[in-house]
């Protein structure tokens, strides 16, 4: 799998490059680290520098450049380059998907950089939105010494078997611990249901059971063929919350979910279960 790694050298890009390490088959994963000299690289170095000054933002990116293909390298990836672009960060990064057919793409999330937290017009929330291949959103490492913990979010839709493609093509199945998991969504009563009723809900009906375990099943199995030990969960409930929840309780390191559901859960550009899992999850790997 052909990697596109963006870093600014911060400890959100850190972090995101410790999960890459962590999950990735090293010896088939080719990862291009990409640092962009932009707005936020010249207001930072304009900090450190006391002065404006082009020259010192691209030698602050080609340094988290050359630190990232120094760690990636040390890691065990038998395939790391590095290059750095002067422009504006998110259009860089997804010009650079478009034209050299990235498969993936890695950020790190913080609150102090320009992989920020998930806010209408940030340029983290810009790749999100623009990529045209899945997208690692990485909020926390995992803990040193244990398989990264994986849950897969199974729905049946084209995002999410996408999203399951592009783990399988990245992860290494002796560094990871699987659960997927599908969602059996409770039917919803009419918005004009009489204001009187006890809840909004009517429950799960057989229908919405049997669909979830099939969907769970063929997950399942296309991961077992790829050399994956799997469990399976079919629940009851709405699905970024179980996703989250399963999560939570199997204190899991990643996500893997589509961009868009079925059904009443498909939005325009990026899907509420999928816009809540990458602002909660430690991580989450999201295809289109």
């Amino acid at each position: 799998m052909k990697v596109l790694f963006a870093t600014d050298g911060a400890e959100p890009s850190e972090r995101a490059r410790e999960l890459l390490a962590r999950l990735a088959d090293r010896a088939r994963t080719q990862v291009v680290a990409l640092s962009v000299n932009g707005f936020e690289s010249a207001m930072r170095s304009a900090r450190h520098a006391g002065h404006f000054s082009p020259e010192q933002g691209h030698a602050v990116a080609k340094l988290a450049v050359d630190e990232a293909v120094e760690a990636l390298t040390a890691a065990g990836f038998e395939q790391v380059d590095g290059r750095v672009e002067d422009g504006d960060e998110a259009s860089e990064i997804v010009h650079a998907v478009d034209h050299d057919g990235f498969e993936l793409v890695v950020v790190g999330s913080g609150k102090e950089r320009w992989l920020d937290t998930f806010v209408l017009g940030s340029v983290s929330s810009s790749i999100v939105h623009a990529s045209p291949c899945p997208i690692l959103v990485v909020h926390h490492a995992p803990e040193p010494g244990r398989a990264v913990g994986v849950v897969v979010g199974a729905d049946g839709s084209e995002g999410a078997n996408h999203s399951l493609a592009a783990f399988i093509g990245l992860a290494d199945p002796a560094r990871c611990e699987v659960t997927v998991v599908a969602v059996a969504v409770p039917i919803a009563l009419p918005s004009g249901w009489p204001a009187g009723a006890a809840t909004r809900s009517v429950g799960v009906n057989d229908a919405e059971m049997a669909l979830a375990r099939r969907h769970a099943t063929e997950a399942t199995d296309t991961l077992a063929e790829a050399g994956f030990s799997v469990e399976q969960e079919v629940v009851a409930g709405g699905a970024a919350g179980v996703l989250l929840d399963q999560t939570e309780q199997r204190e899991a390191d990643l996500v893997v979910v589509g961009a868009r559901g079925l059904g009443r859960f498909r939005a325009k550009v990026l899907g509420s279960v999928s816009d809540r899992v990458i602002r909660h999850a430690p991580a989450t790997l999201v295809g289109r």
